[in-house]
């Protein structure tokens, strides 16, 4: 199973995240415990996968991530 590599991800996937990030008004904890969740080295589905945080849920495939959700958002994907 592959791990995301957060420092490496293509220019354009992480801006993307940075704009979701500020325009989906993400809480603080949740981002601690992405943060957190991030440092603990993660294996990833290769397939698509969506890890709920609460008040925002991150999506992805394989090692990329795609974007944040809303958390009233539907979550698609493997459950991480």
């Amino acid at each position: 199973m592959p791990h995301i590599n957060w420092h490496t991800l293509p220019r354009k996937v992480r801006e993307h995240l940075e704009d979701r990030a500020r325009t989906r008004q993400l809480s603080k904890t949740d981002l601690l415990r992405l943060m957190e969740w991030v440092r603990g080295n993660p294996e990833v589905p290769d397939e698509a996968w969506c890890k709920d945080f609460g008040t925002f849920k991150l999506v992805g495939h394989g090692a990329i991530p795609g974007t944040f959700l809303e958390e009233d958002q539907p979550c698609f994907g493997k459950a991480v």
